[in-house]
């Protein structure tokens, strides 16, 4: 069984030329204080975010909107829609492992997502990580340098895992700053010692937060 790519491969410089236009001025929240704001996004166990996800290697480049939805620490789901109707992918976690099904009725099974992203995509998408990142934290999972601090008292870019992830904008959700924008690349030698391996960069945006019951 063939699973198709979970993202539409076309073209997405104009949409990645724009990820790096100027940016916003972040919201005046004062300075913060990093280690209350880990202890406060570590109590955060339900949330939701909607937006829209890029990813370009070398050779190719593609985009879906995307529906996360995080229940607790370990069950989640994401709905992955392609553009121009291209088809839907959606994404389950339960404890005992990850399930991929497409719209043609096609599932992958898993304990590791990011093995799952690995072969259905050809390169690596970290979605263990993106659990931890998307709320600003570093993962639980593995050690982590802080590179690059904002103004703001929270982190610039982060090192985790081989990938480079860099905080570009946060917003205000419940009285916590939260990221609304995030650019995530990997280098080809990081994950693989094939030098024909393509590097990965990822560019998400977050439109709209929840935090609480999903």
């Amino acid at each position: 069984m063939t699973f198709s790519r979970l993202f539409m491969l076309l073209p997405i410089c104009v949409w990645l030329i724009g990820c790096v236009a100027p940016q916003p001025k972040q919201t005046d929240a004062g300075k913060v204080d990093w280690l209350q704001q880990q202890k406060r996004l570590g109590e955060i166990s339900q949330w939701s975010i909607n937006g829209r996800i890029a990813v370009q290697t070398i050779n190719n480049g593609g985009q879906a909107d995307y529906v996360w939805k995080q229940q607790n620490a370990t069950n989640y789901t994401i709905r992955l829609q392609a553009p121009l109707g291209a088809g839907t992918t959606w994404i389950s976690a339960e404890p005992q492992g990850v399930m991929l099904k497409n719209s043609s009725g096609e599932s992958l099974f898993d304990t590791d997502v990011d093995k799952l992203m690995q072969q259905v995509n050809g390169w690596p998408l970290p979605v263990s990580g993106l659990r931890y990142w998307v709320l600003g934290l570093p993962s639980k999972m593995s050690d982590y340098t802080i590179v690059s601090w904002q103004a703001n008292g929270l982190p610039g870019v982060m090192l985790q895992d081989g990938w480079r992830i860099e905080f570009r904008q946060h917003k205000e959700v419940s009285g916590v700053l939260l990221p609304k924008k995030l650019f995530i690349s990997r280098d080809s030698t990081s994950f693989s010692e094939d030098e024909n391996e393509e590097g990965v960069d990822v560019r998400l945006i977050i439109r709209q937060w929840s935090i609480g019951r999903v």
